[in-house]
């Protein structure tokens, strides 16, 4: 058998740090940030490869403590072939990029710690499903494809797949039969047709300029009260035995919301990367050049 989904696998890259700041930093305590694509702090940079309107985009996470203590990231949302080998997501440059945003923002940094470095593969082809090695996070390819994120998921299926497992061997005490019924847990005919989506939307970014990224998350954002981005990132569009519309709903949405440039990019990628196999996930559409 062979295995399921996704091209090659793109790569999210990240530095972060836990800083304490002389005085307040700025940011809502309560409150996280997520993805400011914003570039006020590149401007003038004459280190920056490719300048304001042509380098490799990062953005900036922000999860305050209190008011002086902050966590702070770079990130690169994902890249690969030559973007992820450009010297502009070597980990010198993340770090470079995110004292420059401490140093735009007015922060004054007291103490460093707790410094994380990271290198996440999202998307990829999944593993053998039913094989009789059980894999479970990473190794299951349970990243979301679109955002990197899989903390939130393992948390809350493992009760599911443990079930899975025990109910399998009271019933047949078989092992190979308790691998099957885990392999199901995790990876049910729903979920794999979230994937689609979320690995088209990986495909859609990993060559978007930081004008086009902007659009993008302006139109993924735009109702910050909505249910779908919120359902999206926490890979729970669809649920056991339903119809995907809500993806359906959320694409369109997608669509119409950004501006035209964008538009045509996403019509652009559609037709030439994922478009059609994702139109054949969501409406079970059968193509005879399958």
């Amino acid at each position: 058998q062979e295995p399921m989904g996704g091209g090659a696998p793109g790569y999210q890259i990240a530095y972060g740090v836990t800083i304490e700041c002389e005085g307040p930093h700025g940011f809502p305590v309560g409150e996280m940030l997520l993805m400011d694509f914003s570039t006020d702090h590149l401007e003038g940079d004459e280190e920056l490869e490719g300048g304001v309107d042509g380098h490799v985009p990062t953005f900036l996470y922000a999860f305050p403590f209190d008011d002086r203590k902050i966590f702070l990231e770079e990130t690169h949302l994902v890249a690969r072939d030559e973007r992820a080998m450009a010297t502009s997501l070597e980990m010198e440059e993340m770090v470079r990029r995110l004292d420059m945003r401490i140093d735009h923002l007015g922060i004054k940094v007291s103490k460093r710690y707790e410094e994380e470095c990271s290198v996440i593969p999202m998307g990829g082809p999944l593993p053998i499903l039913g094989q009789p090695t059980l894999a479970y996070g990473a190794a299951a390819v349970m990243v979301h494809p679109a955002s990197g994120y899989m903390i939130n998921r393992v948390i809350k299926y493992a009760p599911e797949v443990a079930s899975a497992l025990a109910r399998a061997l009271e019933e047949t005490g078989s092992p190979q039969r308790a691998s099957e019924a885990a392999w199901e847990a995790i990876w049910p005919k729903h979920r794999l047709i979230e994937r689609d989506l979320y690995c088209f939307g990986m495909e859609v970014m990993l060559g978007l300029d930081v004008g086009l990224l902007r659009d993008f998350f302006a139109a993924f954002f735009q109702n910050p009260k909505e249910r779908f981005w919120r359902r999206f990132l926490a890979w729970d569009m669809t649920k056991p035995g339903q119809k995907p519309y809500s993806m359906s709903v959320f694409m369109i949405l997608m669509f119409f919301r950004g501006s035209w440039r964008l538009r045509a990019r996403l019509v652009r990628e559609a037709m030439f990367k994922d478009g059609i196999h994702l139109l054949k996930s969501i409406f079970d559409m059968p193509f005879p050049f399958d």
